[in-house]
């Protein structure tokens, strides 16, 4: 039985790193609170929102089959409500790291929908129960899904914002605490970019 999200030890926690395929960028929020004004509250999924997420992977090169796609959006909605990350952040997210590509591969060598890196990948499908053969497991849309689903709420649960969920996601924990440390802000290009995702439902 999986263990809780939350109990992730402190020395997984140090070796998650989530390396994007987008590069660090110095520009920095520090003019501003590391609060969540520009996201809104998570909706109630509605009756359609299967087939919402399914209209954003047919609108892209995503590398499945429809019925691939129809379990990967399934697991997108489940995974949403059941770690209330709002389902439009998680798209966003996926947009953002990997455009839909299920075999999306970043220079450094991130890996998936979600683009996780095979390290944390491996402490995540422990964390999860998920089998683990290797870098390749990530390039399953179920499970790439569920795994960075979780260790979003794990982030926003540790840094209480999304803000900071994602730059950590986006960063490495162990790079946003030492900027917190030293006083620095958080890196503002990341998020607005996966700010400036976020659709709503009506938006397909």
């Amino acid at each position: 039985m999986p263990r809780s999200p939350f109990k992730i030890s402190s020395l997984v926690v140090l070796a998650l790193l989530a390396c994007s395929a987008i590069q660090p960028d110095p520009t920095s929020l520090s003019n501003r609170e590391h609060g969540d004004a520009a996201r809104p509250e998570p909706g109630v999924h509605g009756p359609n929102a299967v087939e919402w997420v399914e209209a954003h992977f047919l609108s892209q090169q995503s590398g499945l089959g429809a019925h691939e796609i129809r379990l990967a959006s399934e697991t997108i909605v489940e995974q949403s409500a059941k770690h209330d990350v709002p389902l439009d952040l998680m798209l966003a997210v996926i947009h953002l790291e990997s455009g839909f590509h299920n075999f999306a591969r970043s220079r450094v060598g991130a890996l998936g929908l979600m683009q996780i890196m095979p390290g944390t990948g491996e402490a995540l499908a422990r964390e999860l129960d998920i089998g683990w053969n290797g870098p390749a497991t990530l390039f399953q849309p179920v499970d790439n899904v569920r795994m960075g689903t979780h260790y979003l709420r794990f982030l926003h649960t540790r840094y209480g914002s999304w803000d900071l969920a994602l730059a950590a996601y986006n960063w490495g924990p162990a790079a946003i605490d030492r900027r917190l440390r030293r006083g620095h802000g958080l890196p503002a290009l990341y998020i607005s970019q996966v700010y400036s995702r976020l659709q709503s439902p009506d938006a397909l």
